[in-house]
C-alpha cells in the first residue's frame, strides 16, 4: 500500500513535538538570566554549565535505544537495569568531579581557555547538576521500555511536564531570589529532570511489570553484548557533543570572548528549535521505510521538511522577527544582539542538512552498515574544529566563524553519509525487501 505524506507527517508530527518542546527549555532559561544581574556574564556561565552537562550526558543518550531494542524479556531487562545503573554511576562521578574538583578549572582554563571569571561562575551551577545525566539515563531507559510497547505519547506528555517544571522553577527564582542567574538557570533544569523521571518511571511500571513476567528465549542478553550495542551509539553522541566545546574554545580565543560566549548560546538554541523536527526524522525513516515505494514517499517528505524548516529560519533570521525575539521575548543585552543576528543568518543551512543527516542515518542503518554513522560524525567533528580555530585565526567574527563551522561540519557529514549509502545501496534494497 503506498504510503501518503499526510500518513508520514502524522507519524512524525508527536515526534517532532517532543523534542521541539526540550528545545523551548533553553531560551526560555536564558530569558530569565538575561533579566538578572551581571546578564553577560551568566548567560556564559549558564552555556558553560549546559554544554558539560551535556557531554558528560553523552554515554546515556541512547539508552533510548537500548530500551526499545534489547528489553525483551525478564533476563533483558535485569542485565539492561544493571548496565544502566553501572554507567549512570560513571558520568554521576565525572559529574562531581567536575563540580569539586580543579578538573574544571583545567576542562575550562587550561583546555578551552575559558577566562577565570566565567569559571568562577560555572562551578555553582555544575554542583547543582551533579545528579543531572544519572537521572536522564534511567528515564531514557523507561521511555525505551515505553516506546518498544507503543507508548510515545506517554513520552510527550513527560516532556510537557519538564517544560512546565523547568518554565515555572525559572520564573519563580528569577522574581523571588537573588540567586546568579546559572544557578537559576541549573536549578530549573534539575528540577524538570527529576519531575520528568519520576513521572516516566511511574508510567512505565506496567510495561516493567510485564517485562519482568516474560519468559526469556534465546539468544540471552550479555552484558558485553549489551556494551557492544550501546559503545558505539555511545561513541556517536560524545562526539556529536564534542563539538559544542571545540567552538567555545575557538570563542574564548576571540578579542572580546565575554561577549561571543555569552552570544553563543543564544545562537546555539535557535539553530536546535529550528533543527528540531530534522532530528525526530531519523526515527520516521527506520520505522516507516519498508518498500521501495515507501522510500521514495520518505525522500519527497524529507526534502520538503528541509527546505520548509530552513525557510522558517530565513524568516526569522532576516526579518524584523529576529529583534521580537531577542528583545521582548529574551531581553538580551543590546551589545550581544547584532552579533547573534549575523551570527543566526549564517547558520540558516542547519535545518535542512539536519533533515538530510537523519535521513540517510535512518536508511544506512536499515542496510545493517552503521559503521558509517561513526565515521561520517568524526569527519564532520574534524572538518567543524579546523574551520571554527581557522577562521577565528584569520580575524573573522567568532560567531560567523561558530556558524560557518557547524554548516561545514554537517555539511561534509551528509556528503559522506549519501555516498555511503551508495556503496551500500545493494544492501539497503535486499533488506527492504518483503519477507517470504
Amino acid at each position: 500500500m503506498m504510503l501518503r505524506q499526510r500518513e508520514i507527517f502524522f507519524f512524525w508530527l508527536p515526534l517532532a513535538f517532543s523534542f521541539l518542546l526540550m528545545t523551548f527549555e533553553g531560551p526560555w532559561v536564558q530569558g530569565v538570566i538575561s533579566r538578572k544581574a551581571d546578564a553577560e556574564l551568566q548567560l556564559a556561565a549558564f552555556g558553560l554549565v549546559m554544554s558539560l552537562s551535556v557531554t558528560i550526558e553523552a554515554p546515556v543518550i541512547m539508552f533510548l535505544a537500548v530500551g526499545s531494542a534489547l528489553a525483551r524479556d525478564r533476563h533483558a531487562y535485569h542485565v539492561l537495569w544493571r548496565y544502566t545503573m553501572v554507567v549512570n554511576l560513571l558520568v554521576t562521578v565525572v559529574a562531581a568531579l567536575m563540580a569539586f574538583t580543579p578538573l574544571l578549572d583545567w576542562w575550562l582554563g587550561t583546555v578551552l581557555n575559558i577566562p577565570q571569571n566565567i569559571i568562577d561562575a560555572t562551578r555553582p551551577g555544575m554542583v547543582v547538576m551533579i545528579l543531572w545525566s544519572g537521572f536522564i539515563g534511567y528515564r531514557r531507559f523507561h521511555q525505551g521500555i515505553l516506546i518498544r510497547n507503543n507508548r510515545t505519547r506517554a513520552i510527550g506528555i513527560g516532556t510537557v511536564i519538564r517544560i512546565i517544571v523547568s518554565a515555572g522553577i525559572a520564573v519563580l527564582l528569577g522574581l523571588l531570589s537573588s540567586l546568579p542567574g546559572a544557578v537559576i538557570g541549573a536549578l530549573a533544569l534539575m528540577f524538570a529532570v527529576t519531575a520528568e523521571m519520576i513521572y516516566t518511571i511511574i508510567v512505565a511500571r506496567p510495561d516493567v511489570d510485564q517485562l519482568v513476567q516474560t519468559e526469556p528465549r534465546p539468544p540471552l542478553l550479555t552484558y558485553r553484548s549489551a556494551l557492544a550495542f550501546h559503545l558505539p551509539l555511545a561513541l556517536t553522541s560524545l562526539m556529536t557533543l564534542l563539538v559544542r566545546p571545540v567552538i567555545e574554545r575557538g570563542l574564548a580565543g576571540t578579542p572580546d570572548a565575554e561577549l561571543a560566549l555569552a552570544a553563543w548560546p543564544v545562537i546555539f538554541a535557535i539553530a536546535l528549535f529550528m533543527r528540531s523536527g530534522g532530528m525526530a526524522w531519523q526515527e520516521v525513516v527506520i520505522s516507516l521505510c519498508k518498500g521501495a515505494a515507501a522510500r521514495q514517499a520518505l525522500r519527497r517528505f524529507s526534502l520538503t521538511l528541509g527546505s520548509v524548516l530552513t525557510g522558517l529560519m530565513l524568516l526569522l533570521a532576516f526579518t524584523p522577527l529576529i529583534d521580537v525575539y531577542l528583545g521582548a521575548v529574551l531581553d538580551v543585552p543590546e551589545r550581544l544582539r547584532p552579533s547573534i543576528v549575523m551570527g543566526t543568518q549564517v547558520a540558516v543551512l542547519l535545518p535542512l542538512l539536519t533533515v538530510l543527516q537523519s535521513h540517510f542515518r535512518g536508511l544506512l542503518m536499515l542496510s545493517g552498515k552503521t559503521s558509517p554513522i561513526y565515521q561520517g560524525m568524526l569527519i564532520s567533528f574534524a572538518l567543524t574544529a579546523v574551520v571554527m580555530w581557522g577562521a577565528v585565526g584569520m580575524g573573522i567574527n567568532g560567531l560567523v566563524a561558530a556558524s560557518l563551522a557547524m554548516t561545514f561540519g554537517a555539511l561534509a557529514e551528509m556528503a559522506f553519509l549519501w555516498r555511503m549509502l551508495v556503496m551500500n545501496e545493494d544492501h539497503l534494497v535486499a533488506n527492504l525487501q518483503p519477507a517470504g
